[in-house]
This record gives structure tokens, C-alpha cells and sequence, in this order.
């Protein structure tokens, strides 16, 4: 008998589900990054902010990659949830160097930041806000707490 492939999302807490969702609370949240992709867009194109527009797309690419990771796995899903990850990170300090590169976040966007790499961390299988079967997911918060943090930097910019 084949024993069937662990999920790749088996780190970010929630039970892996059978089926095509395998974790809908990451799953459903990681559309954050698709909705933050056209706020973003939209900042940018009324700024004329150029360097920005590459961060919006990467982050929508970001987003369906992580649908695809924490949905139904994979080592495709895998794939495009990491390259859609360092995309994002590429594009964001490129902006970041091209508009402002002296200026400080502002305090909205560092508090949103700072929560967000928190929540990612102490919400890891094994980790202290790790509950696996509950409705709530820390990882689905960090989604929609980092997605926020990217609209909130390219509204300072």
C-alpha cells in the first residue's frame, strides 16, 4: 500500500482536512493577499508609485499561491506559494529602497507588521496560540494581519 503524502502546510497549525480544502481557515484567508495585491494597485496608480505596482501583483501572486498551499498541497502548490513569497519580499524592499528609502515606517504599519511576525510565530504547530481543530486559526490572522501591514506601507509611501 502507498502511504499518502503529508500535507505541505502541515507547520501552520490547523488539521489538514481530506479533500480538496485541506485547511480552510489558511486557505480562505490567504485571499487577503489577493484583495491587499489590488488595494495596493490602486494606492499606486493614483501615487503614480511604479515600484509599487510590482508589490501589488506579488502579493496577488502571493496569495493564490498560499490558496493553493494551504488548500489542496502539493509540491506545485509548494512551489508557487514560495515564489510567490519571494517575489513579494523582492518587490516590497525594491519599493521601499526606490520611494523613501530614509523614511520610517509609520506606526500603523510597524504595529501591524510586528503583530503579524508575532502571531506567525507563537501560532506554529506546536506553538503556544496553536489550536489545531479550532474554528480561529492564528495563521489565518497572521494572513490577514500581513496583508494589512503591505496596504498599510504603500499608503505611507
Amino acid at each position: 500500500m502507498i502511504e499518502p503524502r503529508a500535507h505541505v502546510a502541515t507547520s501552520d497549525c490547523e488539521h489538514v482536512r481530506p479533500g480538496l480544502i485541506g485547511q480552510p481557515a489558511n486557505t480562505v484567508s490567504s485571499l487577503g493577499f489577493v484583495a491587499a495585491g489590488g488595494a495596493i494597485a490602486r494606492t499606486a496608480r493614483r501615487r503614480g508609485r511604479p515600484a509599487w505596482r510590482a508589490v501589488a501583483v506579488a502579493a496577488a501572486v502571493e496569495g493564490l499561491g498560499s490558496v493553493a498551499y494551504h488548500g489542496p498541497g502539493g509540491t506545485w502548490s509548494k512551489r508557487l506559494h514560495d515564489a510567490g513569497l519571494v517575489a513579494l519580499f523582492a518587490s516590497l524592499l525594491a519599493a521601499s529602497l526606490t520611494e523613501h528609502p530614509l523614511r520610517p515606517p509609520s506606526r500603523r504599519t510597524a504595529a501591524l507588521t510586528t503583530a503579524a511576525v508575532a502571531l506567525h510565530s507563537l501560532s506554529r504547530t506546536g506553538g503556544p496560540l496553536c489550536a489545531c481543530r479550532s474554528p480561529l486559526q492564528g495563521h489565518a490572522l497572521f494572513h490577514l494581519l500581513a496583508a494589512a501591514a503591505l496596504v498599510s506601507a504603500a499608503r505611507d509611501a
